[in-house]
């Protein structure tokens, strides 16, 4: 009657709350899940008035997920023998870790919570005071794991996969690199420990056949280990049957291929260096100010042909926009001030474009055989490779997505894809007509083990890398708590590795120009000497026939004068002879 009483008064005051109410006895707790699953987080109170209460509750919970819902437990039994609410046998409600359930004994204002870290131990800490005056009063942090922030000392059975880009296991048993790191930390702060159990090729992926996982993901779907540290990307596959922490890793997907051998020769790189409205306006310029020059110098030079003069005011021009003098420099003040301004238009444009064709030539340009996966498969000349046991392999292999089929058919046979990232890379640089499909993370943690310069493309799609735990590990939710105190006080990016940083450092990223990237400015150099060589040639064939012909025509007037005087002179001798005779004719007489 007792009984009776208080579970009506439960409910009334419950209902003039507003909550939604049902009585049951505890044999009927496992039926009344399938209707408590449509609420999203149901609420029980359990009454235990006696030994035999304890005992059916316990048997209850026995199969039943304790930490589905939150608990509150009365004990108002009265009593004499073992104490059950205070000191209660190992753990007889079959509570988890992440269970939320709260215990108040007899008659008594306290608020107890029980959890447990192992399953044969029951933890027991005062939460809040509870009274008809002061209603209930806080004696513990708000948030869950604030308070249960101790493991005791719990060993977590732990399965690693061999030849990790992201952790190691030194001699010593300590955890090395970017994981082994946050690990370490995260098991000092939550003082826990890590046994390894095993050591896989793989991180496992999904036979759909018989619905079995392979490699680390299979150790923990069969409940030989609690956690695996190591890198695992996320999947819906991987979800049903895998827990995951918070993402500590987010990276771009990138095709690599070895780096092609040849260039493009930039002969755009000329053009480039200046937009197509500057090079209109330097076009305007060399055609609009050799013809206003014409009328500046129309006063002193009238009587000059047009055409010359036009030619010479662009060679000119010309000659100043590549950084040469006048011969003549102008007298007039109206033409110095034109010249000058146009001097000091092409200083500031050589500057500018030395400058950008500077960056243009030292920038490598690669000629890429795709940029996407689209032209991946429209190239069809490379191979698709992915790591064996990886979730790309399951992606591409199980995925329905008309891309994923289509780039499965360029996929080698399952024994011939590589397991670790540096064999992936190894082989991609034995054979430049494999594309190796990874993450940019997982590339820069080996970056100094790869053998052969590789170049990334880009395949517009994300990765989140991540630590994996067995399904519905009760320590998930801790453990993700820890992490994201380690991701807002700035322990996350201190843990990481450089590597996953990008550096601004710009002396360190500056390259030699090779002769590649100038062989375009060598060849045209080249052309320019050649063509400088074959006009002074053709100048010298034209001056050396001017010069003889003119020979010619000065000889013959030399020799029609000299035949007039070899005759005058004749003549004059005569002249001479004749008027010595009429003398030496005139004394005889």
């Amino acid at each position: 009657m007792e009984m009776t009483t208080m579970i009506f008064k439960w409910t009334r005051a419950l209902s003039r709350e507003g909550y939604m109410t049902s009585n049951l006895y505890f044999s009927e707790l496992h039926e009344s899940s399938y209707y408590v699953k449509r609420i999203v987080r149901p609420h029980y109170i359990a009454l235990i008035s006696n030994y035999e209460a304890i005992n059916e509750f316990s048997l209850a919970t026995n199969t039943f997920d304790m930490s589905f819902s939150a608990w509150l437990v009365l004990f108002i039994y009265k009593g004499h023998g073992f104490d059950y609410c205070h000191n209660p046998p190992g753990n007889i409600f079959h509570l988890r870790f992440d269970s939320e359930m709260l215990v108040r004994c007899g008659m008594e204002n306290i608020l107890r919570e029980w959890y447990s870290i192992n399953s044969n131990r029951t933890e027991i800490d005062d939460v809040a005071t509870w009274s008809l005056d002061k209603r209930i009063t806080k004696l513990v942090p708000d948030s869950l794991y604030e308070r249960r922030c101790n493991l005791q000392g719990l060993i977590m059975r732990a399965v690693v996969v061999k030849d990790s880009s992201f952790i190691n296991v030194k001699e010593d048993g300590q955890l090395d690199g970017t994981f082994g790191k946050i690990l370490t930390e995260l098991s000092v702060a939550l003082n826990f420990s890590f046994d390894i159990v095993s050591k896989v090729a793989e991180n496992g992926r999904l036979n759909t056949k018989d619905n079995t996982w392979s490699g680390a993901i299979g150790e923990l779907y069969a409940g030989h280990a609690d956690i695996s540290i190591t890198d695992f990307s996320m999947t819906s596959a991987r979800l049903n049957a895998i827990d995951f922490t918070l993402p500590l890793v987010i990276s771009k997907k990138c095709l690599y291929i070895k780096e092609p051998q040849l260039f493009a020769i930039k002969w755009s790189s000329y053009l480039l260096a200046f937009s197509n409205s500057i090079w209109i306006a330097i076009s305007g310029v060399l055609i609009v100010v050799p013809i206003l020059l014409i009328f500046l110098k129309t006063k002193n030079e009238s009587s000059r042909n047009v055409g010359h003069a036009l030619f010479d005011n662009f060679l000119d021009i010309w000659g100043i926009f590549c950084q040469q003098g006048l011969p003549d420099f102008p007298h007039r003040s109206s033409l110095r001030i034109a010249y000058f301004s146009i001097f000091l238009l092409g200083v500031v444009l050589s500057a500018a474009y030395s400058a950008a064709l500077i960056s243009f030539l030292t920038s490598v340009i690669q000629t890429l055989p795709f940029h996407s996966l689209e032209n991946f498969i429209e190239d069809g000349t490379y191979q698709f490779l992915v790591f064996s046991g990886s979730a790309d392999y399951d992606t591409f292999t199980n995925g329905k997505d008309p891309l994923a089929k289509k780039l499965k058919k360029l996929m080698p046979e399952e024994k011939k894809l590589p397991i670790t990232m540096v064999e992936g890379f190894e082989i991609i640089c034995k054979n430049p007509k494999l594309a190796l499909y990874t993450s940019e993370a997982r590339k820069e943690s080996i970056n100094h083990k790869i053998p052969c310069n590789v170049v990334p493309v880009d395949a517009e799609r994300l990765e989140s890398l991540a630590i994996i735990l067995s399904k519905q590990n009760p320590f998930t939710a801790v453990i993700n708590f820890h992490l994201q105190k380690f991701i807002n006080n700035g322990m996350m990016d201190r843990l990481k590795d450089r590597t996953f940083k990008r550096k601004y450092n710009f002396i360190l990223n500056l390259q030699p120009v090779c002769i590649n990237s100038i062989i375009s400015l060598i060849l045209l150099i080249q052309l320019g000497i050649i063509l400088s060589v074959c006009i002074l040639i053709v100048e010298k064939c034209i001056f050396s026939r001017k010069s003889t012909k003119m020979s010619i025509e000065d000889r013959i007037p030399l020799k029609k004068s000299s035949k007039f005087y070899v005759q005058r002179k004749k003549s004059i001798k005569n002249i001479a002879k004749h008027h010595a005779n009429r003398e030496f004719a005139r004394i005889r007489y």
